[in-house]
């Protein structure tokens, strides 16, 4: 078979998109996997008793605290999308012992008609109180605003970052979020934790599309070498 330069541009096209689609498709799967994994083990730890916080505490695990709620400290999330609805994650500090505090993420409302307005909301109707839920560290994420806080309290934040946090505060803050569980004394919407930023399905299907791009690219590369056979 004579080898002419389209034949061969066309081989060193399909070897090299080839490659490229199914490296993809296996690496969407190897990620479907991974995020699988991490659901599992969520999944697996909100099974168990709520322990103690500590130091030794990680990322999802499930855990209590008791301490003195700070309303006066509370800080609205924004930017927080539920079922269609623009509103505000509600964090507000627990003081623990030895001048410690953690931020406790107590649910979610609405946002008023007017953006970067807050309306009073009740966190919890007592001072000292116990909070279970998990842990979680949220990254900076995208930023809209050129301000990071509004410039009084109640604080409007663009980050739920803990890094970013501890600028409003003077107390060393735990290196976590606690995400509360669902509280009747509070009148904020509880939110299921969200442990991964794509659920794993997405990435089987994404490995899908890959493998099917593959799939007629070989389809298109044997047309058209049979084609310049004929001709």
């Amino acid at each position: 078979m004579k080898i002419t330069k389209s034949r061969l541009a066309a081989t060193i096209f399909y070897i090299i998109f080839g490659s490229v689609f199914v490296f993809l498709g296996f690496w969407q799967i190897e990620r479907g996997a991974e995020k699988d994994q991490i659901v599992s083990n969520f999944e697996e730890a909100q099974m168990k008793q709520p322990l103690p916080i500590s130091n030794n505490s990680k990322k999802w695990d499930r855990v209590y605290v008791n301490g003195a709620l700070d309303k006066s400290k509370t800080i609205f999330i924004d930017n927080t999308i539920y079922k269609g609805a623009l509103g505000y994650k509600v964090v507000a500090p627990l003081i623990l012992d030895m001048d410690e505090i953690i931020l406790v993420d107590f649910g979610w409302t609405k946002q008023p008609e007017r953006r970067g307005d807050v309306k009073t909301v009740e966190i919890s109707s007592n001072q000292n109180i116990s909070v279970t839920g998990v842990l979680e560290q949220p990254e900076l994420g995208l930023v809209l605003s050129d301000e990071l806080f509004s410039s009084s309290w109640p604080k409007i934040s663009q980050s739920k970052s803990i890094d970013a946090l501890q600028e409003l505060f003077d107390e060393k803050i735990y290196p976590f979020i606690l995400l509360s569980d669902f509280r009747k004394d509070s009148d904020l919407t509880y939110i299921k934790p969200v442990v991964t930023n794509m659920p794993p399905v997405k990435h089987y299907g994404y490995a899908g599309q890959w493998f099917a791009m593959f799939i007629a690219l070989t389809i298109m590369y044997i047309y058209f070498l049979r084609k310049s056979t004929n001709e």
